[in-house]
This record gives structure tokens, C-alpha cells and sequence, in this order.
């Protein structure tokens, strides 16, 4: 408002030195008016220059005004942003926090399952290892079983071929037996044939010797 005020009453002022230079052309001689004409053009271009210079200041502190005006609502604009950016993150973050407190709950149940399991697997792994001993202890005597056994069939092997041996050579000394009593049978009736024929001959040399004393005796 200020500033139109001012354009005006420049424009006024300078409204008053045209009429007063006008007046001057009027009553001056040919050779002056052409110097106040050329005065007036200066003066009239000087004033339409401090005219635009005025309405450039005019729209200059107008834009300045809107711009800031402009600049006013962008900044509220951007606080209100700015405010619910603010709101929306403590959101977040409250929901940040109870994500946390639920994610540590559950780590903290997670971490004592995790401590009963690994509890659970070193038993396990002892109870292996107690299985493993065991099965190893048992394949051991197994091995030694396996081993004896194996020698006492070879011993019974060996034994059962000894006794084949001993067999065979029983039954070859039966053999020679049985030769043996077919000869003592054979031998035995030779000498029971023998002693009958020698009691034969007793006898009848038992009766020649009667026959022979008989016939002494009746002899003179």
C-alpha cells in the first residue's frame, strides 16, 4: 500500500515538471524548444524508467510476499508431514519395541528349549557311547568266541581225523585178530586132532603092551 502511494505521488511530481517544461517549450524560442524537447523526452523516459522500476519493486515484493506466503504453507506443510512422519515412527518404534520384547520372550524360551535339548543330546550322546562301548566289548567276545570256536572245531577236526585213524587202525588190528583166531581155531582142531590121534596111539600101544605082557605070562 505504502509503495502505491509512493508511485503515485512520484507520478504526480512528475506530471507537475512535464506541465512546467511544457510551459517552457511554450513561451522558449525555436532553438531552446528543440533542447526542451529533447529535456521532456529525457524527463519522460527517466520517469516511464523510475515507472518500471517502481512496478518492478511492486511485483517484486508482491512474488516476495506470495513466495512467502507460499513458502509459509510449504513450511506448515511439511511440519504437518513432519509431524506425522514423527507419529508414524513412534508407531513404528512402539511397535518396534513390542516386537523386541516378544522376539527376546521367545528367544528367551527358545534359548532354554535349546539348553534342554543340547542337555537331552549330551545324554544321548552318552548313552551312545555307553551302546558303543558295549557293542564294542560285545563284538570283542564275539571275535574271541568266533576264534575259540573256530580252533575247537579244528581240534575236533583233528581229533575226529585221529580217531579215523585210530578206527582204521582197529579195525586193521581186529582184522589181524580175527586172522589170528582163524589160525588158533585151525591150530586147535590140528592139535585136537593131534592129541586124539596121540591118545589113539596111547591106547593102542597101551593095548600091544598087555597084548605083549599077556603072552609072556602063559609062557613056561
Amino acid at each position: 500500500m505504502q509503495m502505491r502511494l509512493n508511485y503515485r505521488r512520484k507520478a504526480q511530481e512528475s506530471q507537475k515538471e512535464m506541465k512546467l517544461l511544457l510551459d517552457m517549450y511554450k513561451s522558449a524560442p525555436k532553438e531552446q524548444r528543440d533542447k526542451v524537447q529533447l529535456m521532456a523526452a529525457e524527463r519522460k523516459s527517466k520517469a516511464e524508467a523510475e515507472e518500471l522500476r517502481c512496478r518492478v519493486r511492486e511485483l517484486e515484493e508482491r512474488e516476495r510476499k506470495e513466495s512467502k506466503k507460499l513458502a509459509d504453507e510449504e513450511a506448515l506443510r511439511r511440519l504437518r508431514a513432519a509431524e506425522e512422519s514423527i507419529e508414524g515412527l513412534q508407531r513404528r518404534l512402539q511397535a518396534t519395541k513390542q516386537e523386541e520384547e516378544a522376539l527376546l520372550s521367545e528367544m528367551d524360551v527358545t534359548g532354554q528349549a535349546f539348553e534342554d535339548m543340547q542337555e537331552q543330546n549330551l545324554r544321548l550322546l552318552q548313552q551312545l557311547r555307553e551302546k558303543d562301548d558295549a557293542n564294542f566289548k560285545l563284538m570283542s567276545e564275539r571275535i574271541k568266541a568266533n576264534q575259540i570256536h573256530k580252533l575247537l572245531r579244528e581240534e575236533k577236526d583233528e581229533l575226529a581225523e585221529q580217531v579215523l585213524a585210530l578206527k582204521a587202525q582197529v579195525d586193521a588190528q581186529l582184522l589181524v585178530v580175527q586172522k589170528l583166531e582163524e589160525k588158533e581155531r585151525v591150530l586147535q582142531g590140528s592139535l585136537a586132532a593131534v592129541e586124539k590121534e596121540l591118545a589113539l596111539r596111547s591106547q593102542a600101544l597101551e593095548l600091544n603092551k598087555r597084548k605083549v605082557g599077556g603072552a609072556g605070562g602063559g609062557t613056561p
